[in-house]
């Protein structure tokens, strides 16, 4: 059976609680009364369907346990509480959003490796539509389809990768290779010399932090674990 979580502190709460959900289709697996426990955490990471790995708590607490297994779940479990029905229904709608945006890159994409690209001086080959330009990897490996980031700001999307007449699917530390990027004009967004981040989904942070990784690779990820961990003290966790 599939379906989400759902817990408050009196009947009454849950029924409000479940009553929203309804009206919006959203299927209730297990309904309770009390303070999250490390036990709902774990029926929440039972759910086959990985959008229904939630709790939502109206108007009661989630005990210390509770709070370890979400931090550590591998399933990727979420809680949401509030005292305001309102605001879980948001909270859910904008978890859900971003959930679905991350199963769709991990179906599409290889674990994304943190990496480092260095713009190489007199390297530019097109200025946009997508902007063409040689590259060193200076840390760990890229891959056609990652994201970039320059001063902690997204600019562009990696669309192919060659070297000389070739085509390339990936890249290793000390390749120097012909990138085109969408998104992106050189001179505006990005310059020739400019040193560019591969991004990383959430996801994927947590299954890199159980690889082994090059000391240059770590150098990075550690980089951009503070990056996102400016606006979201868990993420990768």
């Amino acid at each position: 059976e599939e379906g989400v979580c759902i817990k408050a502190d009196t009947v009454g709460g849950l029924e409000a609680l479940a009553k929203e959900l309804n009206a919006i289709d959203v299927p209730i697996r297990m309904a309770s009364i009390g303070k999250v426990s490390r036990r709902d955490i774990r029926n929440t990471e039972a759910a086959s369907n990985p959008l229904h790995r939630i709790i939502m708590a109206f108007s009661t607490e989630i005990l210390p346990d509770a709070v370890a297994e979400v931090e550590t779940s591998e399933a990727g479990a979420k809680h949401i509480g509030s005292d305001i029905i309102y605001r879980i229904l948001e909270e859910h709608d904008e978890w859900v959003e971003k959930r679905t945006r991350e199963l769709e890159e991990e179906s599409r994409e290889q674990v994304v490796y943190p990496a480092r690209i260095l713009l190489l001086p007199d390297h530019t080959f097109r200025v946009s539509k997508p902007a063409v330009v040689g590259v060193r990897v200076v840390a760990g490996r890229i891959h056609v389809g990652q994201y970039l980031l320059k001063e902690e700001k997204r600019v562009g999307r990696i669309k192919s990768i060659r070297s000389g007449e070739s085509s390339m699917k990936e890249a290793m530390q000390g390749d120097e290779v012909a990138v085109a990027i969408d998104g992106v004009t050189v001179g505006r967004q990005i310059e020739e010399g400019d040193s560019l981040l591969v991004d990383i989904p959430e996801s994927h942070a947590k299954k890199l932090r159980k690889m082994e990784l090059t000391a240059a690779e770590q150098d990075v990820f550690d980089e951009l674990l503070a990056i996102h961990r400016k606006d979201d003290h868990f993420w990768g966790r």
